[in-house]
């Protein structure tokens, strides 16, 4: 007969698990699906956005803006699905290096 533990007495019958570094652990992982949850909002902006480039003129065009009229730019839809990607391939190294290390990390005491 198996006996299910809940997560509390879990913790009590591990041996060298620091409740503060469990801790600290668990809001780096939510810090880390946060960040996943954040880059999957981002590409369906991308996946929205339209490419338009409209330029500005007429009055208030300084000599900085250029001959363009153009004061500043957003990131094309391109470029934001690139640095999305790029952002997603990152997470998921220090995603796979977290649960790696997550022995480690929950028996030890975090740098403040």
């Amino acid at each position: 007969m198996a006996i299910n533990l809940g997560a509390r007495d879990r913790v009590k019958t591990l041996p060298k698990v620091n409740r503060r570094a469990l801790r600290k652990y668990g809001e780096f992982w939510r810090a880390l699906q946060l960040v996943g949850d954040a880059l999957a909002e981002a590409d369906k902006v991308a996946a929205k956005a339209t490419d338009s480039k409209s330029k500005r003129s007429g009055k208030g065009v300084s000599a900085k803006s250029g001959a363009s009229g153009e004061h500043w730019s957003t990131a094309s839809p391109e470029e934001i699905r690139a640095s999305a990607k790029t952002a997603h391939a990152s997470l998921r190294v220090m995603a796979s290096s977290a649960k790696k290390w997550e022995a480690e990390l929950v028996s030890r005491e975090w740098r403040k």
